[in-house]
């Protein structure tokens, strides 16, 4: 069976191999991975998820997904896997393992951090109760057989968003300061990622006692940390954030990615400011930019580009209009964070060291080299500071703002990223 699409266009009409919008899930577990065990809990959670069993379809003027009756893979690798191809039968959702890791690959036209969290939850509900043979508790965890609410297959991005307010926000028109013309960093087709590690309970009471969220903190400590490492340039640092989107849209079961982002600028008189006070400005700045009508706002854009790219004939052009608006894009922001919230996995957290997440970052390296992701699991959070460049120079000034706050931290190690790979959509169309 085919589905239309609708949300995923903009993102499928962007991928290229460089830049696949992708990410992988890591889940280090405390124990090493018992391969059959694992191949069922993924056969039964993937039969709860149906709409995670697709392949990509290609027609003369259309694009969209079809079921893939082959079984979703298992792969015993620890290197990235080629999503859509031969390697994972046509998946665009695959799980690999090496020695004491499980790998969630996935591709972002698919679901985002929000919409695959759940397909986690109920892999390790099944994986963790039969490997360490307990009963673990199911509350909030989706399981197979269960009936699928309409509402995980429905689209809330293709809903009409009524009438446009009087005042629309324009948030990617002016640009900001690049990090390519700084002059600090060697631009480098390889990502490096640092894993960074910071206790949970220390880490919100900072938060709370400076009028923040782990998410705007973390942001803050980037804008001030590239601030310091040029204070003579002209345009501001401007960090994008990405947001879930299914709150404001009351759609909190959606499957598909709703990633949207807000513009947050370090500049004028925010840089004077004490801390605190420029934690509640960035933390008023995500309060306005992901409000009801703000997201509203924002998919109403988004259905604009999708009349925009129907009424082209072709894919290739098509393609070249989604990869011409994103380049435009990243002329208008420094670096971006993104950070789904807590996991909440569960009784099987308690089997779980670490959590990752690497995301492709999605964007072209030369223009934006530096991600940060933040995720947060049993007790710790993790940045994973991904960056496109060898320089440590705005690692170095981003630990510093943690140590000028007293924040503890580890870095767990450096190591070049590990996420999925896509195959070339384009070149044969």
């Amino acid at each position: 069976m085919k589905h239309s699409l609708y949300s995923e266009l903009r993102t499928i009409y962007e991928t290229t191999v460089d830049n696949p919008h992708t990410f992988r899930v890591t889940l280090k577990m405390k124990d090493m991975i018992d391969e059959n065990i694992l191949k069922d809990a993924v056969r039964v959670t993937s039969s709860r998820y149906p709409y995670f069993s697709m392949r990509l379809d290609f027609e003369q003027d259309s694009v969209c997904f079809a079921d893939n009756d082959a079984p979703m893979p298992v792969l015993h690798t620890d290197g990235p896997v080629i999503l859509g191809g031969d390697q994972v039968a046509g998946h665009l959702l695959a799980v690999s393992w090496w020695k004491n890791k499980i790998h969630i690959e996935v591709y972002h036209a698919l679901t985002d951090g929000g919409g695959v969290y759940n397909f986690i939850k109920t892999l390790l509900y099944y994986y963790c109760s039969a490997y360490y043979e307990v009963e673990l508790s199911p509350i909030d965890i989706r399981l197979a057989g269960e009936e699928i609410a309409p509402e995980e297959w429905s689209d809330p991005g293709a809903v009409p968003m009524g009438d446009a307010p009087d005042y629309v926000m324009k948030k990617w028109e002016n640009p900001a300061f690049q990090l390519k013309g700084g002059g600090k960093i060697t631009l480098s087709k390889s990502c490096i990622v640092y894993n960074i590690r910071i206790p949970e309970a220390e880490f919100m009471r900072f938060n709370l006692s400076n009028d923040g969220s782990p998410g705007t903190i973390v942001a803050l400590f980037l804008a001030r940390a590239i601030e310091a490492c040029h204070p003579e340039k002209k345009d501001p640092v401007v960090i994008a954030m990405c947001v879930n989107q299914r709150k404001a849209l009351s759609a909190p079961l959606a499957h598909q990615s709703l990633v949207g982002d807000v513009r947050l600028a370090y500049r004028g008189r925010i840089k004077d400011m004490p801390f605190m006070d420029q934690a509640t400005c960035f933390r008023g700045m995500v309060a306005l930019q992901s409000d009801r009508s703000m997201v509203r706002e924002e998919i109403r854009e988004y259905q604009r580009i999708v009349e925009d790219l129907r009424a082209l004939p072709t894919h290739l052009q098509r393609h070249q209009y989604c990869i011409d608006r994103m380049n435009h894009m990243t002329d208008c922001f420094t670096a971006t964070i993104s950070y789904v919230g807590k996991t909440g996995m569960g009784d099987a957290e308690q089997f779980i060291q670490e959590f990752h997440v690497l995301p492709s970052t999605a964007l072209p390296s030369s223009a934006t080299p530096l991600t940060l992701e933040l995720s947060a699991m049993n007790g710790c959070f993790y940045v994973n500071f991904m960056q496109y460049f060898p320089e440590d120079c705005y690692l170095k000034a981003f630990i510093k703002e943690l140590r000028k706050n007293q924040i503890n931290y580890d870095v767990l190690y450096q190591e070049e990223t590990k996420y999925p790979g896509m195959i070339e959509l384009w070149d044969n169309l």
